[in-house]
């Protein structure tokens, strides 16, 4: 087992490993000893580090820990899913009130716009009855 170097966890497999042997010119023994790769189940990242001298390399993880590594990442999978679930429903009814407040607000609109042209109405009939009064005909205004 090695320990993890970032919380201090202890990993007990190996992602993949190899062997490691120096050769020198004067001594024609090989010391050997295996490098692994391995990762943290607790903080995740993955680390190198020296797996202790033995002749065959690292087992593979086994099927009992793959199965609970699958089991895991379905439920964050299943926690995924019923997050983006709960926030389409979140913005189809934030949807639902903007369109009524579209419409309230475009309602509003026509309104002013009709108020604006009645009095743009008014306004040129007092023109209309004011040129009446002064005796102005529309030939002198251009």
């Amino acid at each position: 087992m090695v320990k993890c170097p970032n919380c201090g966890a202890q990993v007990a497999v190996a992602i993949k490993s190899w062997p490691v042997s120096f050769k020198k010119k004067e001594d024609h023994a090989k010391p050997k000893f295996l490098l692994g790769i391995f990762k943290c189940p607790k903080c995740k990242p993955k680390f190198r580090a020296r797996i202790e001298s033995s002749s065959e390399p690292a087992e593979a993880p086994k099927l009992h820990d793959l199965v609970k590594q699958v089991k895991g990442i379905r439920e964050g999978l299943i926690q995924a899913r019923n997050t983006l679930h709960e926030r389409i429903g979140t913005f189809e009814t934030e949807r639902g009130s903007l369109m009524l407040e579209l419409g309230d607000l475009e309602k509003d609109a026509e309104s002013r716009a009709d108020a604006l042209e009645s009095e743009v109405c008014q306004l040129r009939e007092e023109i209309k009855s004011l040129k009446e009064l002064l005796g102005s005909t529309g030939e002198d205004a251009k």
